[in-house]
């Protein structure tokens, strides 16, 4: 299969079939979202687009980015560990989650491109629904 749409969102990768569990993968990415979710507040998933979409790396970021961080907050928030709303943000933008492992990833981050659309939890939870719908009608006796 040829590169990902640079606007790929999580339908897409399940309607095309690049996803092996595609339930699996989904809920990997909602309860990754959800501990971001107790810490943060609101989120958004953006997926890898610079791979052919087998269970894309993706991003869990801030549904609504706060201003940029000062040189202030940079140090307070890094080297001084208090919680700093900007500073979580910048640290949030940076993490890469495996789409196979739904781990944190150390490397690849600037090596991907990523997707310019995203996906918010009720688009999540609606492929999830989907998905489970499908399931069901394909297990059912008729």
């Amino acid at each position: 299969m040829a590169k990902l749409p640079k606007d790929v969102r999580l339908d897409y990768i399940v309607r095309n079939g690049l996803v092996n569990k595609p339930e699996e993968y989904i809920r990997g990415i909602f309860g990754n979202a959800k501990q971001f979710e107790r810490r943060h507040g609101a989120w958004v998933i953006r997926l890898g687009a610079g791979g052919t979409g087998y269970a894309p790396n993706y991003r869990i970021e801030f549904a609504a980015s706060p201003s940029q961080a000062s040189p202030e907050e940079l140090r307070a928030g890094f080297l001084e560990g208090q919680y700093v709303p900007t500073v979580e943000a910048l640290t949030a933008a940076n993490t890469l989650y495996g789409g196979s492992s739904h781990k944190v990833l150390q490397h690849g981050l600037g090596d991907e491109r990523w997707s310019t659309a995203t996906d918010d939890e009720a688009s999540l939870l609606s492929v999830l629904q989907k998905l489970v719908e499908d399931r069901r009608r394909s297990t059912s006796p008729r």
